[in-house]
């Protein structure tokens, strides 16, 4: 039986990102996949932190997949107040002046092409059912048969494989709870109108929490809500479809079906250990309100492979601590998120941050930052206030 040097389980974002990497690495690869490509996906909108880790991996954005994000206008519709916020006002050395918000069943496919491209390889329609750790490996077991491995690494999202086995994940109860979603198509011109050249994610305050309303390419719209409570059609259909604002953008347009998800918010408290380790969804899912997800699974997918490469390299990839300082690097970002989430919840922020327009500007250029993803940086005093505030759960640990 060959054994491959890393079999990485799910072919999202971090999954793909990760094979890519460790492909390029030199390494062999095998990415098992338990759904065929192109599959739906939500979580569109990206942020300036992963585009070096896109750039590392070959990605050249076309409009097919990929509409360019200037920023984030927040807006109340109650009181019919709004403000915008620009990647470009952030602190000097972000990673990036803009974002994307992509077409995820083709971002994802593509992501997976270029990990093939660079070596590694994949196969779909395999779940992976269970893995077994040895001295000198692991096993891992799927519908079509058993592999071996030097290297276990779980991007099975929100299925969180090893969570679900080693009993460790938590769940985090003041955060959004669900959300139902939809999308539009064949929109109108309302479509240029609304978003122009700077194609701002709309983020909606509301009551109960909060909505979006993302530009997709060949005008389309990703719209939903995240609720503290029950996400529904019917809260859908209330809270924001029947708004002036996507009354205006939805007028002729198709809309497809409505989605409900559940389970957000949580953290695997056994993110890695001897011979394993974990990225995207897998690791944590925090609210999606600022669009972290996507970009803290690139991240963490990064990390996972240049500290493996790292072990590789010296023939420590079966120690227990490889991951540690990765982790920690991790841990630092889900908290800054973390932070800035509770306080959208539990405080008057939204109203007195992201509706009011911030004229203090060094604050201003810190809370971009921290809307950018640049939370791997200690000189923001916006990220350090934040941390500052109640203890923060959502450590990543072995």
């Amino acid at each position: 039986m060959k054994t491959w040097d890393v079999l990485v389980a799910g072919a999202g974002p971090a999954g793909s990102a990760a094979a890519g990497l460790l492909a390029r690495g030199g390494h062999d690869v095998l990415v098992l996949e338990k759904e065929h490509f192109p599959r739906f996906r939500i979580g569109e909108s990206l942020l300036p932190a992963c585009m070096g880790v896109l750039d590392r991996l070959g990605v050249t954005p076309h409009a097919d997949t990929y509409v360019y994000k200037n920023g984030a206008e927040f807006v109340c519709e109650d009181s019919g107040r709004a403000h915008s916020f620009a990647f470009a006002e952030a602190l000097p050395g972000c990673p990036a002046d803009h974002a994307w918000h992509v077409d995820r069943a083709r971002f994802d496919a593509e992501l997976l092409e270029l990990a093939v491209e660079a070596g590694a390889e994949a196969r779909h329609g395999e779940t992976v059912q269970s893995v077994a750790f040895d001295a000198d490996g692991v096993q891992v077991t799927s519908t079509s048969g058993v592999e071996r491995a030097r290297f276990f690494l779980d991007a099975t999202g929100q299925t969180r494989l090893l969570a679900r086995r080693n009993q460790s994940v938590e769940h985090f109860d003041e955060f959004g709870l669900s959300a139902a979603f939809t999308h539009y198509e064949d929109l109108g011109d309302a479509y240029e109108e609304v978003f122009g050249e700077k194609n701002d994610i709309r983020i909606m305050i509301r009551k109960d929490g909060w909505g979006w309303i993302i530009p997709l390419p060949h005008r389309r719209l990703s719209v939903g809500i995240v609720s503290r409570d029950k996400a529904t059609e019917e809260v859908l259909e209330k809270g924001l479809l029947s708004g002036p604002l996507m009354t205006r953008l939805s007028r002729g347009a198709r809309r497809t079906e409505t989605r409900i998800a559940g389970n957000y918010s949580y953290a695997n408290r056994s993110a890695y250990g001897a011979r394993y380790a974990t990225a995207g969804d897998a690791t944590s899912f925090l609210d999606p309100v600022f669009s972290s997800g996507v970009t803290l699974a690139l991240r963490g997918a990064e990390g996972v492979a240049d500290a493996l490469l790292d072990g590789f390299a010296r023939g420590s990839e079966a120690d227990p601590d490889l991951m540690v300082d990765h982790a920690r690097s991790m841990e630092s970002a889900y908290q800054a998120f973390a932070a800035l989430i509770r306080r959208f919840y539990h405080t008057s922020f939204a109203e007195s941050f992201f509706l009011r327009g911030l004229p203090d500007y060094e604050l201003r250029r810190g809370v971009m930052s921290v809307l950018a993803g640049d939370v791997w940086r200690d000189d923001n005093p916006f990220q350090q206030m934040l941390l500052r505030g109640r203890s923060q759960r959502t450590a990543v640990r072995g």
